[in-house]
This record gives structure tokens, sequence and C-alpha cells, in this order.
């Protein structure tokens, strides 16, 4: 029962924040704070009603502080993916996690061991899609049709209710049209914990566009920046067939990573036919 209301809870704050994006809390209870490096001083303020921050320290340490919301949020997506590894792995390897997102970290690493990278983005897509209830996927296929107004809403929806997963990010215009249908992460959270090219890949960015074109029915195309961590989203554009995501090297301080020249990641696999 906590399950299902906490899903409807998100599901409803993700349909309505694009209504009310203006509105900012500061949630002060409850934070878990996780460090990586970062190269500025500043701190920003990011996810469900602006209750969580990041700090960049000037070479030094970027430090995560999660409000209530976006870690309860990470603590539901944790459970989905503790379903997908089984109960004794999944506590195995969160044994040394020290935030929920340490926690999350290490569960996508022990969801890659055993599976192939298809089975790995299907089990990360259910994850997702189940933390919408399937009624408010259902109606919103079956109400709304593309149009650019919706791929505004998706990417105001994704700036409020899931940076909790990439970190601060900003609406841009889209590319081809100058639509406000984008959203710049400006150095992606997961990839800059994980520090692993087919991680990216094959746990977030595959995943994310499946996600948004089975419960919402909008093509959504996740472009990562390996040089500096940063992605841009764009809704309303469909993932490109020559995917440069494929292409992409492993990080020489990825601890499963291979120098071979430059050549694509080994662990990579081969790009999905369709979605």
């Amino acid at each position: 029962m906590a399950s299902t209301c906490a899903r409807t809870a998100l599901a409803s704050h993700s349909v309505t924040s694009y209504a009310h994006r203006r509105l900012h809390s500061r949630a002060s209870r409850g934070r878990h704070v996780t460090s990586v490096k970062a190269t500025s001083d500043d701190t920003t303020r990011f996810g469900i009603l602006n209750g969580s921050s990041v700090t960049y320290a000037r070479g030094g340490d970027a430090t995560y502080t999660d409000g209530v919301l976006d870690a309860a949020a990470i603590t539901l997506f944790n459970a989905k993916l503790a379903q997908v590894v089984g109960k004794d792995t999944a506590k195995s390897a969160t044994r040394g996690a020290k935030t929920p997102f340490d926690a999350l970290v290490s569960l996508a690493d022990a969801l890659s061991v055993g599976r192939t990278v298809d089975e790995q983005r299907d089990a990360v897509t259910r994850a997702l899609l189940s933390l919408i209830p399937s009624p408010v996927r259902f109606a919103f296929k079956k109400l709304i049709k593309p149009a650019n107004w919706v791929d505004e809403m998706n990417a105001t929806v994704t700036r409020e209710a899931f940076a909790w997963l990439v970190g601060p990010c900003e609406i841009v215009p889209r590319e081809s049209d100058g639509v406000m249908a984008s959203v710049k992460l400006q150095k992606c959270r997961y990839l800059e914990q994980c520090g692993c090219t087919a991680s990216c890949t094959n746990f977030c960015k595959i995943p994310t566009q499946r996600f948004f074109k089975e419960a919402f029915g909008v093509d959504a195309r996740l472009d990562p920046n390996h040089e500096d961590g940063s992605c841009m989203m764009t809704f309303g554009v469909a993932p490109a067939v020559n995917d440069p995501a494929f292409d992409a090297p492993c990080y020489a301080t990825c601890a499963k990573g291979k120098c071979d020249g430059g050549a694509p990641c080994h662990r990579l696999g081969e790009p999905p036919k369709g979605l």
C-alpha cells in the first residue's frame, strides 16, 4: 500500500508540476549527501520542489544533498532494482553504501552481472515504468497525442521530477525548431558517479528513451557528452539510427574499462533494434 501511494504521489507530481513549475520549497530534514569530483565553485538547487542541492567546490568535491522527496524517489527506485537483482544480491551490493544514491549506483552495477545488455536495458525500463501507475500511463497515451506542447511538458516534468537521477538541468530550445523541448543536464550525476560508458548507455540512455515512449507515447533522444559529463535530452526527436553513443571508449578511470586505443567500450553491446 505504501509503495502504491508513493508511486501515485510521484506520478501526480510529474503531471501537475508543468502547471506549477515556479513553486519552490526548502525541505530541510532527512537529507543524504554524496560527494564526487567537480571543478567550479557554485551551489545549485534542483529536484522535486527544489528540495535538493549540489555544491561544486573548485578543484575539490561536488556535494549532493538530497531533499526528502528526492531521497524517497531514489529509495523507491532502489526497491524496484532490488526486486530485479534479488534480495540477497541487493543486500550484498549495497552493504557499504553511505547514501540512497550510492546504493542506486551499486545496484546498477549488480544488475549488469550475469545479464546480457538487452536484459539489462529491459530490466531498467520495467523499473522506471513501475514508478508511474499503469492507469496514468494508459490515460496519458489515450487522451494526449504527440504535439509540441506535450514535448515541452515532458521537458518540464523531467527537470522537476527526475533530476534526482541526473542532477541539475535546464530547459533549452530544441535545436531543430526552437521549441522549448530539450533538457540540458549540466553534469550528469549518475554518469559522474558510476564513471562507466556502458552503464551510461545501458542503464540510463536506452531505458530512459524507452520509458518516455512506452509511458507517454513520446519520442525522446539522449545524447551524452563524455568529454564534459553533460547530456542533452530532446523530446519529439527519435533516437539516432547510427547512435554515436556506441562509439564511445571506456573511461580511463573505470574499474572495468579497457584502454584499447579509443575503441568502443567492450561492455556497450550492440545498438538496440528500434527502441
